[in-house]
C-alpha cells in the first residue's frame, strides 16, 4: 500500500491537488513576474496528475480529462494577475 492509497480521494480531488497546482502556478508566475507562466504551469501540473491518475487506477480504460483543466488555470491566471500586478505595481510606486 503506497501513501497515495493512504489520502483520502474527496481529499485529494478537492483540497490537495486544487491548492498545489494553482498554488505553484502562482508562485512561479510571482517569481518571473510573467503572468502567463502561472495558468501555463497550472494547466501542466494537473495534466500530469490527470494522466498519472488514470494510468495508476485505470490502466485499462483511455485517457479522460476534467474540466478542471479548465478552471485551474483560470483561477491561476485571475491570481496570478492580481500578484504579479500588484507587486509590478508597489515597485513603481516606490520607485517615484
Amino acid at each position: 500500500m503506497s501513501l497515495v492509497d493512504t489520502i483520502d480521494p474527496f481529499l485529494m480531488q478537492l483540497i490537495i491537488v486544487p491548492f498545489t497546482t494553482i498554488g505553484l502556478g502562482v508562485l512561479l508566475a510571482v517569481f518571473t513576474k510573467k503572468i502567463f507562466i502561472g495558468p501555463l504551469a497550472t494547466l501542466l501540473l494537473n495534466l500530469l496528475y490527470e494522466v498519472w491518475y488514470s494510468l495508476y487506477y485505470y490502466p485499462e480504460s483511455e485517457l479522460l480529462l476534467t474540466p478542471y483543466n479548465i478552471i485551474f488555470p483560470l483561477i491561476s491566471l485571475v491570481l496570478s494577475a492580481m500578484f504579479v500586478g500588484g507587486k509590478r505595481a508597489k515597485e513603481r510606486s516606490t520607485s517615484e
